[in-house]
């Protein structure tokens, strides 16, 4: 069998999928939920509701703050408690919509049950009006609103929609799990967003899921949807990154400062399919999601695969889990490559919410630092060619100008580097931070050569 995989850098961590035969659980609900008003890339939802106001679960209770941007649904019903700013995970305030829990009625026309629904529309705009008014955002990591990246701009065709079911990151069974239990409606919500976009589509599977792969050639064949195929992907992180899937499946580079879709190409996560399948054929707004519940110093018989409403407290699916586990010595959220520490369990579950990871001491302590030897290491790690020890150097000496011609911009923030530094150098530490100076940099000067271009016209 061919198996398919990027031609530049990458790592293999150790699986750990520890979770993976923890079938999908429905949490119970909390008697509060908090809903974030900025759960998605781009600019924050606006709320249209008001203290005291009822509400049904999926109805509409914030609007698009802007052209990027998506709709926020309440994900329970109950009556409205309080708008105002609430700690994230990071421990940053953000405006939430405060919920007290009565019952559990849904808004009239979601199809809740179990029904698959074969049938695509044939109207493409209303398929993308439907996607955009059930606030579907990609649920890969970055949480771009799904309808906008369905649309490309003038002049940019997409030849192929890459279905991402790598799961590269350890420990991670989410994705996993759906592609399992749920692998019909995938396919569905696959053939609605090539029906879209009017072109081929590849959903790419690593070959350390063969029952998740099985699952989904099965559901492929069984619905026959037309230009639809299943490729295996070689076990390789950062596999499931955009610009290494298209690397793998069209063997095409997507060049700095450019976006997949100038190298032909869409890529969806699996969870966004299921996703668009219940916002298309079922009228479900995105207001529930599947997390994993897993770590290396938490017992096998304590790991979860849980199906959550969007603003659940952390805290309480914890508790829900049987609490922190006595060896845990860091929380994240996400995996161990690319996840963030949670420095505040009262914050609330969003759309994009993939994990709670329970790391020891052992797999989180790092090993005292020493100087580089100019190994290379980290260079023939990066899957984006970059060269991580020479941009630690130009992080050390404030050399932003040379930061950005060795394109630290581009950096996925995947984590290789680290992974793969003898000296145990905190090279993406160093790098994130750049990084962010960089394109802080870049977005003032954009700005200034906008309003001068604006000036002159005057």
């Amino acid at each position: 069998m061919n198996k398919l995989t990027f031609s530049i850098g990458g790592v293999h961590p150790h699986d750990n999928k520890i979770s993976k035969d923890c079938k999908i659980e429905v949490l119970p609900l909390p008697k509060t939920v908090y809903v974030s008003m900025a759960q998605h890339l781009g600019a924050p939802a606006k709320p249209v509701v008001a203290v005291g106001d009822e509400l049904k679960a999926g109805q509409v209770i914030a609007e698009p703050g802007g052209f990027i941007s998506a709709f926020v649904h309440s994900p329970v019903s109950g009556k409205v408690k309080a708008i105002a700013p609430r700690k994230d995970l990071a421990g940053n305030m953000v405006p939430h919509i405060e919920i007290e829990v009565i019952g559990d009625e849904w808004a009239e026309g979601i199809d809740l049950s179990d029904t698959l629904v074969t049938e695509i529309p044939a109207d493409k705009a209303a398929i993308l009006d439907k996607i955009k008014a059930c606030g579907v955002v990609g649920l890969g990591g970055a949480t771009f609103p799904t309808h906008v990246k369905l649309n490309p701009a003038p002049g940019k065709v997409a030849e192929c929609l890459i279905i991402n079911g790598a799961e590269c990151e350890p420990f991670l069974t989410s994705d996993y799990r759906i592609m399992v239990e749920r692998p019909k409606e995938i396919v569905v919500g696959a053939a609605i967003m090539q029906k879209v976009l009017g072109c081929r589509c590849v959903i790419g599977i690593e070959e350390n899921k063969p029952e998740a792969i099985d699952a989904v050639k099965a559901a492929v064949a069984q619905l026959g949807y037309k230009d639809m195929t299943v490729a295996t992907l070689k076990k390789r992180y950062p596999q499931g990154g955009e610009k290494q899937l298209i690397d793998a499946v069209l063997k095409r580079q997507v060049g700095s400062g450019c976006l997949p879709i100038d190298a032909g190409a869409v890529v969806q996560n699996v969870a966004t399919a299921l996703a668009v399948y219940e916002a298309v054929q079922k009228n479900k707004p995105l207001v529930t999601n599947t997390l994993t519940i897993t770590g290396d110093c938490l017992p096998v018989e304590k790991q979860h695969n849980y199906l959550f409403r969007i603003g659940m407290p952390l805290s309480y699916i914890v508790e829900q889990a049987g609490g922190v586990p006595e060896g845990a010595a860091k929380l994240i959220s996400g995996g161990p490559m690319m996840g963030k520490a949670i420095s505040n369990l009262d914050a609330a579950t969003v759309k994009g919410s993939s994990s709670v990871l329970y790391l020891s001491e052992a797999a989180t302590k790092r090993k005292p630092e020493s100087n580089c030897i100019r190994c290379g290491k980290c260079s023939d790690a990066c899957p984006i060619g970059l060269e991580p020890f020479l941009l630690n150097r130009l992080t050390k000496a404030g050399d932003t100008d040379g930061l950005e011609r060795n394109a630290v911009q581009d950096c996925i923030e995947c984590g290789c580097c680290l992974y793969s530094c003898p000296a145990n150098i905190p090279l993406l530490d160093h790098i994130r931070q750049a990084k962010g100076q960089v394109l802080g940099i870049i977005r003032a000067r954009a700005a200034a050569a906008k309003a001068a271009a604006e000036a002159s016209k005057k």
